[in-house]
């Protein structure tokens, strides 16, 4: 995709996700996926006002929870949470692994293939990301890729707002 393709995809996703002025949001959150999807054995979607949360357990034994705040901060919050410890794993292994994820969620269906962009978007800047850093990567719209691990349980962090 070219530049101004992936600007237009951005700006197409993210404007889904904006704001008025006022406290009272012009925009609700939906859903980014649904029940019945390739790979996708559990599915939960809950939203209250401008906010929403979406739990997906995928075949692939991770547990997938999407936060999105469409009013106060337009933001999107990705958690990929898989049982074991994943402390050893360098920064880089981190922000492949995010990219990787995208591309898989990408497939599912033609409503999810706008998440190939924000994999590509990723994987051309990774060398110049670090953990827990926002990246801007057009004007106002930021990545951050980060992970929090523990003995029980590690979990892959991508947060994508707008500002």
């Amino acid at each position: 995709m070219n530049k101004n393709g992936m600007f237009l995809s951005f700006s197409l996703f993210l404007g889904l996700f904006s704001c008025n002025s006022e406290k009272t949001c012009k925009y609700k959150p939906a859903p980014i996926f649904e029940a019945g999807l390739p790979h996708v054995l559990q599915y939960n979607f809950e939203k209250q006002g401008h906010q929403s949360l979406e739990s997906l357990l995928l075949d692939t034994q991770v547990m997938l929870e999407i936060s999105q705040d469409v009013c106060e901060q337009t933001r999107q919050e990705y958690r990929f949470t898989v049982p074991g410890n994943f402390s050893q794993f360098a920064d880089s292994l981190w922000l492949k692994e995010a990219t990787r994820q995208l591309v898989f969620l990408s497939s599912f269906s033609r409503k999810q293939a706008p998440l190939k962009a924000w994999a590509d978007m990723i994987e051309s800047r990774r060398a110049d990301m670090r953990l827990g850093e926002d990246r801007e990567v057009e004007k106002g719209v930021f990545v951050r890729v980060d992970r929090v691990v523990s003995p029980e349980q590690s979990t892959l962090i991508l947060i994508f707002s707008q500002q």
